[in-house]
C-alpha cells in the first residue's frame, strides 16, 4: 500500500512540474511572439499613411481592419483595432464601412498601392515643359492632374493633393501681392497692418447644404433660439443652400418668414463630381435657374430674394 501511494506521488509531482515547465516555456513562446510580432508591426507601418485601414487576415467576416498609430505613449508604433459593427463588412478600397453585399474586396489586405510621378530630382530627367511619369516616360506637364489618365502607369493622376499638383497655383509672392490689391498669408493667420487679433472684426457666416425637413428643423430652431445675437443687437441669421428632393417647403417659407437667407443647391444635386465639373451652360442654368423657380413656387417666395447659389462639391 505505501509502495503503491509512493508511485503515486511520485508521478504527480512529475505531472505537475511538468505542467509547470510547459506553462513557464509557453510564456516565453508567447512573449518571444510578441517581439517577432513588434518587428512584424515596423515592417507593416513602414511608408504606411496612418490614416489608412488594411486588414491583418482574409479569414473571419471581413468586419476587422487595423491601422497604424505612431502616437504610442512609449512612442512605439502599434496597430489600432476597428470592427464594423454586425451586418457591415469593410470595403478596403473606400476605406469605410458598408453592407456586406456592397463590399467586394474582402480578400484583399489593403489598396493598391498607386504608382507616383518621379517630379522631385536632383537633375531633370524631362525635356523643359515636361514632367516624368513613375515609369520614366515624359509627357507634358499639362497633361497631369486633368481627371484623365496620360501616362502608362497613370501616374500622373496620383499626385493631385494642394501640396503635390504641378500645375497648383504658384505660391503667393510678397513682392508682388502688395496692399490693398493684394495680401499673401501662407498658413492665413497673418493680419493686414500687424493689428492684433483681438482688435480684427470677426465675420462669421452660418450655412446648410441640402434639404430641409423632420431630419434637422429642430436642430435649426435650436440654433436661431433668439439667445444667440451680433454686437448690434440683432438676431444671427443663417443661408441656406436648398435642394429639391426631400425638402419640406413649409419649413422653408418659414426659414424664410424669420429672416434667413434661401438659396439654390442644385436642382438634382447629382451623386458624379465630373458631372458639375464637365457640365455645359445649359446643365448649370437647368440645375440653379431651375431650382431657383421651384423654391419660389412652392415654397411661395416672390420677393426675388433667392439669388444665392452653391454649387455641389464647390465645382
Amino acid at each position: 500500500m505505501m509502495a503503491g501511494r509512493t508511485v503515486t506521488g511520485w508521478f504527480l509531482l512529475f505531472l505537475a512540474l511538468s505542467t509547470v515547465a510547459a506553462h513557464r516555456q509557453k510564456r516565453q513562446d508567447d512573449e518571444g511572439e510578441g517581439e517577432d510580432e513588434s518587428q512584424s508591426v515596423d515592417e507593416l507601418c513602414k511608408d504606411r499613411p496612418p490614416d489608412e485601414y488594411f486588414r491583418l487576415t482574409t479569414s473571419g467576416d471581413c468586419r476587422d481592419v487595423v491601422r497604424c498609430d505612431k502616437a504610442a505613449e512609449n512612442g512605439k508604433t502599434r496597430l489600432a483595432g476597428v470592427r464594423c459593427p454586425n451586418g457591415l463588412a469593410f470595403d478596403i478600397d473606400r476605406q469605410t464601412c458598408d453592407w456586406k453585399t456592397n463590399v467586394k474586396n474582402c480578400e484583399e489586405l489593403e489598396k493598391p498601392r498607386k504608382v507616383l510621378p518621379i517630379l522631385k530630382t536632383d537633375e531633370p530627367v524631362c525635356p523643359e515643359g515636361k514632367l516624368s511619369c513613375g515609369n520614366g516616360e515624359c509627357i507634358e506637364k499639362e497633361l497631369f492632374c486633368n481627371d484623365k489618365p496620360d501616362c502608362a502607369d497613370e501616374s500622373d493622376e496620383n499626385a493631385c493633393s494642394v501640396e503635390t499638383d504641378p500645375n497648383r497655383a504658384p505660391d503667393c509672392d510678397p513682392t508682388q501681392c502688395i496692399l490693398p490689391d493684394c495680401f499673401c498669408s501662407a498658413d492665413g493667420t497673418r493680419i493686414p497692418g500687424n493689428i492684433e487679433p483681438n482688435q480684427v472684426p470677426q465675420m462669421i457666416t452660418i450655412t446648410f447644404n441640402g434639404a430641409v425637413n423632420v431630419d434637422n428643423i429642430d436642430l435649426y430652431d435650436e440654433i436661431f433660439n433668439g439667445q444667440r445675437q451680433n454686437p448690434n443687437g440683432c438676431q444671427i441669421r443663417g443661408t441656406f443652400f436648398m435642394s429639391h428632393k426631400y425638402s419640406n417647403y413649409a419649413a422653408v417659407q418659414e426659414l424664410h418668414r424669420k429672416g434667413h437667407e434661401i438659396a439654390v443647391f442644385s436642382l438634382t444635386h447629382k451623386d458624379d463630381p465630373k458631372y458639375w465639373t464637365g457640365g455645359s451652360y445649359d446643365d448649370w442654368l437647368a440645375e440653379m435657374a431651375g431650382g431657383r423657380l421651384i423654391i419660389e413656387r412652392f415654397a411661395n417666395i416672390t420677393d426675388g430674394s433667392i439669388i444665392g447659389m452653391r454649387a455641389p462639391y464647390l465645382r
